[in-house]
């Protein structure tokens, strides 16, 4: 047997130890590893197992553009405001564009502001009042709406805004916008079907109605040719302008008629009668014969388009309310009106009894004979007199006599009688709101429209638009609309509320007139809200649980980035007890990024009160409604 020394054995028991070790080295960082993993691949069981200990929640990744913050500086002293933004886009995008607006005339610009090309941002611009001046349109006097946009490399963008309270030096630097000079260079837009060239301004109701009025233009001619018996060769010029003028219609010669065409006609005579009334001046043209002066008096002039429209604002009843007004105080006799000034008279007892006179001539005698006096006359009483002999056989008094016999056989109706009474003291009271409150109204170019100068042009490529311009006329609206609906009661309650207005130079006291002015402040306060991207004052102005105040609707309200947004009131009546109201606003928009589909469209809104305010409960699109001419087979 051999014997191994036993210091040769030692190094055997060592190298296993090392082994064992190792290998429980490696397995414990194996199962470290293991546990590592559990959370990952079984977050809600592990998360479960392990309490408080892993309930931390990791900061969300950023998906979308997000301002951070934003806020405002105002240096009173140095006349400066100095906004601030923070924003950040996805990490694998970066900030591609970034826009601030503020309400003085330079920010309604949109300013591109400098940033860099990263996905976090924070940037601030200076409004350095001394340089831009600081001209101001819908903020309050000591404050000053604006907002940011940031928009990403992937096109997705987001606008935030808020308002800032000025100091006293600023608040006094502030002015107003100045008054548009006279258009140099104004062009009329052009559109035609074929008998008519229409003229009209550019983004106005007329250019978006254009189709709509040739057809109605078309039909309404359609109607007087055969009346007449004239026939139009060749095509009229028709100018539409924004702004009422008198009753909202004149004739020139070569076949030239001016008519108001706005969504705010507070006239309200429907469209189809003013291209009918106007339509019959200028075919008349034809009738008259060449002679060295003179012409028809206004009882043939006017008699004659009130007989060819049937009507003077609409389809009318002519001979039954022309004989209430010989039953009344308000009568005019036939020789009064020829002998004038016939347009100085109560315009709508003149145009009436001449329409009704006309149309007894007609009637008993034929169209020819009247045809021949209007193209023979001279306006001299003594020629005229003979002329009519000659085509009669009766002079004016004994025809004068016939027409109040066949008028007095008539047996006009209550609310025949109602309605006349009605839509005479409208019309008072409509120049008479002209007269002292939009004084512009009341002028009426004795030069046809492309004759224009531009102090012309300024005057009717716009119309009244302060508040309470816009109180008077959608009352106005609204009454007349109640005298159609049949609503008389109603009609002269509203009628009493203007005339109280009117009398008491301007002031408003009445309850539907207050409403409709605090109205017409809610818009306003929403307009600036829009504008400013503002949630939380938008929401505000909107009944809780109409579908507008939904988040996806306000979202979508608030997202084009708005240099200008207005909603001009065209439409406006309350419930009889006050607690809602139904209208039409007119929006006027411009977006920095492209041309905003809303602009110049009619949205019918409503209104609920709420807590002492005005809250808009409804929101629908909806169009201009032109009634057609009626047809007749006479």
């Amino acid at each position: 047997m051999t014997v191994v020394p036993e210091d040769q054995n030692g190094g055997a028991p060592r190298w296993r130890f090392v082994v064992l070790a190792a290998l429980i080295l490696l397995l414990t960082v194996m199962v470290l590893a293991v546990l590592w993993q559990v959370p990952h691949l079984l977050p809600g069981p592990f998360e479960r197992w392990s309490g408080a200990v892993l309930d931390a929640t990791p900061t969300p990744a950023i998906l979308e553009p997000t301002i951070t913050r934003l806020y405002a500086d105002v240096n009173d002293q140095a006349r400066t405001v100095t906004f601030h933004l923070e924003a950040e886009v996805p990490p694998d995008r970066q900030v591609f564009e970034v826009l601030l607006w503020y309400d003085t005339g330079p920010g309604h610009r949109a300013q591109h502001v400098a940033a860099p090309l990263t996905h976090t941002i924070s940037i601030s611009y200076q409004l350095d009042a001394l340089l831009e001046g600081f001209t101001r349109t819908l903020t309050a006097t000591d404050e000053l709406d604006y907002w940011w946009l940031v928009r990403d490399t992937a096109g997705d963008s987001i606008r935030a805004g808020d308002t800032v309270m000025l100091g006293p030096q600023l608040v006094s630097m502030t002015t107003a916008f100045p008054p548009e000079p006279p258009p140099i260079d104004f062009t009329w837009a052009v559109s035609a079907t074929e008998h008519f060239q229409f003229f009209y301004v550019p983004g106005s109701a007329a250019e978006r109605d254009r189709f709509e009025l040739g057809s109605v233009a078309e039909g309404a001619l359609a109607l007087i040719e055969p009346r007449l018996e004239v026939y139009l060769d060749g095509q009229m010029g028709i100018y539409l302008v924004p702004r009422v003028f008198w009753q909202g219609g004149a004739a020139y010669g070569n076949k030239v008629q001016l008519i108001s065409y706005l969504d705010r006609n507070y006239t309200a005579v429907e469209t189809w009668s003013y291209f009918a009334h106007e339509g019959t001046h200028a075919l008349a043209q034809d009738i008259l014969q060449p002679k060295e002066e003179g012409g028809p008096d206004g009882v043939l002039v006017e008699g004659l388009a009130v007989w060819a429209s049937g009507g003077h604002y609409s389809e009318e009843p002519i001979d039954e309310w022309a004989a209430l007004v010989v039953d009344s105080g308000g009568y005019l006799s036939l020789a009064q009106l020829r002998a004038g000034p016939f347009y100085e008279f109560q315009h709508e007892t003149s145009y009436l009894e001449s329409g009704s006179f006309v149309q007894y001539l007609v009637g008993r005698y034929g169209l020819e004979p009247l045809k021949e006096l209007y193209g023979q006359a001279t306006g001299d009483a003594g020629h005229d007199e003979a002329l009519v002999q000659s085509l009669y056989g009766k002079g004016y008094a004994e025809l004068d006599q016939e027409w109040l016999e066949y008028l007095s056989s008539l047996e006009p109706s209550p609310e025949q009688a109602e309605f006349w009474r009605l839509q005479v003291r409208t019309f008072d009271l409509i120049r008479r709101y002209e007269t002292d409150l939009d004084p512009d109204a009341r002028i009426l170019p004795g030069t046809s429209p492309p004759e224009w100068m531009s102090d012309t042009l300024k005057v009717f490529l716009k119309r009244a638009d302060a508040p309470r311009n816009l109180v008077f006329e959608t009352a106005l609206i609204a009454a007349q609309e109640r005298v159609y609906s049949g609503d008389f009661k109603g009609a002269s309650a509203l009628l009493d509320d203007v005339e109280a207005a009117l009398d008491a130079g301007g002031e408003l006291t009445r309850p539907s007139l207050l409403a409709r002015q605090q109205i017409l402040e809610a818009l306003a306060a929403q307009d600036r809200a829009i504008l400013r991207a503002d949630a939380a004052a938008y929401s505000g102005s909107l009944a809780p649980g109409s579908s507008l105040a939904q988040p996806e609707a306000v979202a979508r309200r608030l997202a084009p980035p708005f240099r200008a947004y207005e909603q001009e009131l065209v439409r406006l009546d309350l419930a009889d007890d006050g607690s809602m109201a139904r209208g039409v606003v007119l929006i006027h928009a411009e977006s920095a990024d492209a041309d905003f589909d809303e602009d110049g469209l009619l949205f019918a809104v409503e209104f609920v009160q709420a807590g002492g305010r005005w809250l808009m409960s409804g929101r629908a699109a909806t169009r201009t409604a032109l009634t057609p001419p009626p047809v007749r087979t006479d």
